[in-house]
């Protein structure tokens, strides 16, 4: 620890508005025990970070004031908290930002990624955007081996689409991806991967997305100009799609979703909504008996396991989706570009 800075510049939400980030000094993260400390070397912009740059009502209720946000992250172990066996200075990790007990009926079941007492990594508590952070070492996850670190920080998002996607069938199946932002375009890729049929991709405008979403596997991509439930409809012989996937926070594609589903499919939603309440059409869901799963994050660890699979055997393609790198001083202007949708993922390097 003698070589490591006593301090460091972290981006923290200082103020209860819209952006409201400072760079401020701040000590540089403790290594408590079970933990590891990891110098960061980039982290990513999620769609929940432009959330709480909104300061909508989902983030006023869960981030507090003066957090250093930021949890789609990877770096190098730097310190070892004690008892930690499972890593080594200078091993390369990405996070599982789901922050489990492991000692409530939830995780004792296996089901850890929807713990009792669980905080998010960088919403609850303080995370990445920052140039160290510690981090419990078990959800400090080893990298594949052919992965480099440069693209290590979007195993989050890539696992939340997976993740999505298996809520349903995906080999030989029919499967909608409503939302092109970096996540509904991992699962357009993912889906690809895992063999579907078919891929349809829906999205509102944002030409440049949707032009990503063909390149990364789509059959079909649909947009304002399209009746997006009939034209799905139409191109499944009127039954609609065995798995509706929808990632893009819209009261309406969460209708169009349902309503362009089968009979006895699945929808699987993985989305912040930034209003309080949003209109569900729950008559279609109880009358055509479909399955609506709500996800947030990864299975632990199962969804790691698939998605390593998959990067393994070079399956994924990242590098089409990373468009963006830039340092991390320039945090406001990163944030505003993943706003404005012209762009893929937007990373930022420390």
């Amino acid at each position: 620890m003698d070589s490591l800075p006593t301090s460091m510049m972290a981006w923290k939400k200082t103020r209860a508005e819209k952006g409201g980030f400072e760079l401020v000094e701040t000590p540089l993260p403790d290594c408590g025990e079970g933990e590891v400390l990891v110098k960061t070397h980039s982290t990513s912009i999620c769609g929940t970070d432009i959330h709480i740059w909104k300061w909508d009502h989902w983030a006023a209720e869960n981030v507090p004031i003066g957090t250093t946000t930021g949890h789609e992250t990877c770096g190098t172990v730097v310190a070892l908290g004690k008892d930690v066996n499972t890593h080594k200075i200078g091993d390369k990790i990405a996070v599982e930002c789901h922050l489990a007990c492991w000692n409530c009926d939830r995780c004792d079941e296996g089901n850890a990624h929807i713990c009792e007492n669980g905080e998010i990594f960088g919403v609850h508590s303080n995370g990445a955007f920052a140039p160290y952070f510690s981090i419990p070492a078990i959800n400090a996850r080893h990298l594949p081996e052919n992965l480099p670190i440069e693209l290590a920080s979007i195993q989050d998002p890539l696992g939340n689409a997976i993740h999505t996607l298996t809520g349903g069938p995906v080999k030989d199946s029919t499967v909608a991806i409503h939302g092109l932002g970096p996540i509904g375009l991992f699962a357009v890729n993912a889906a690809k991967a895992m063999g579907a049929a078919k891929i349809i991709a829906i999205d509102w405008d944002n030409e440049a997305r949707m032009k990503l979403a063909k390149k990364l596997g789509a059959d079909l991509v649909l947009g304002k100009d399209d009746n997006i439930v009939e034209t799905i409809l139409a191109h499944t012989n009127g039954r609609g799609v065995d798995n509706s996937c929808e990632f893009s926070g819209a009261p309406s594609a969460l209708s169009n979703t349902i309503h362009s589903t089968r009979m006895g499919g699945y929808v699987n939603v993985l989305s912040v909504y930034g209003s309080e309440t949003t209109q569900v059409p729950m008559n279609d869901i109880v009358f055509r008996y479909l399955h609506l799963k709500g996800i947030n994050g990864r299975k632990m660890w199962s969804t790691w396991d698939k998605m390593h699979e998959l990067l393994s055997g070079g399956k994924i393609d990242i590098e089409t989706l990373l468009t963006h790198r830039m340092p991390y001083q320039e945090f406001n202007s990163a944030v505003e570009l993943a706003i404005s949708g012209d762009c893929g993922k937007v990373v930022l390097d420390f």
